[in-house]
């Protein structure tokens, strides 16, 4: 049953008929309902199904990091859908079926504020990710913009992330990762966000380091 909420001509939700409505991105969209389709998917399209799942499936851990990193985009399109686009195109590497994540290529922020030169991150004793980056003040950015440190750990299959963890002014965070991750080897990432959250840079692979 379909649902008017908005008077005769505002749109409806649900399925009337041979048309389903749904709102996308603020917008009224009627469409016809899908049919299903009688011919087998080819291997090309297997292939992009494998990784499409792959990718959403492991962006799903940062969904609001990239909810803030993907601001800009195009007007119907969610910050989501943007980054899977672009880790569809870039980040996956191997050879059916056995598609695997580019760590490297990882990118949970794409804006114009500028990142520093010289970003570092060290392992130190303690299960700590010892970051520093060097100065960056101009256009698009401000000493007062804050940091994001983001961890992977592929054998856990788990992020670590933490919003805010210092101003951009202050060159050098500690960042503590769980007692379990003793002896794995993590990737790790940085990218800056303005105070109001308005403002972000791209996200940069910092490289990787094993936890002691």
């Amino acid at each position: 049953m379909g649902i008017q909420d908005k008077g005769a001509f505002g749109g409806f939700r649900n399925k009337t008929g041979p048309l389903v409505g749904r709102i996308v991105a603020g917008q009224n969209v009627i469409t016809a309902v899908p049919r299903k389709s009688t011919k087998p998917p080819t291997a090309k399209q297997l292939d992009q199904r494998k990784k499409f799942g792959l990718i959403t499936a492991h962006l799903s851990g940062i969904s609001n990091l990239i909810r803030i990193g993907y601001q800009e985009r195009e007007l119907r399109q969610s910050p989501m859908n943007k980054a899977v686009q672009y880790h569809l195109r870039n980040a996956v590497t191997g050879v059916s079926p056995d598609f695997q994540i580019d760590h490297a290529k990882l990118m949970y922020s794409m804006g114009k504020s500028p990142l520093p030169g010289a970003i570092e991150v060290l392992g130190v004793a303690g299960a700590k990710a010892d970051y520093s980056w060097g100065v960056s003040f101009g256009q698009h950015s401000m000493p007062t913009d804050v940091v994001t440190l983001l961890v992977y750990n592929p054998e856990k299959n788990r992020f670590v992330f933490l919003e805010g963890a210092a101003a951009r002014s202050e060159l050098s965070f500690s960042l503590q990762l769980p007692a379990s991750f003793l002896g794995d080897t993590v990737h790790c990432y940085i990218s800056f966000v303005s105070l109001d959250g308005k403002v972000v840079s791209n996200s940069d692979y910092a490289g990787q380091l094993i936890v002691v």
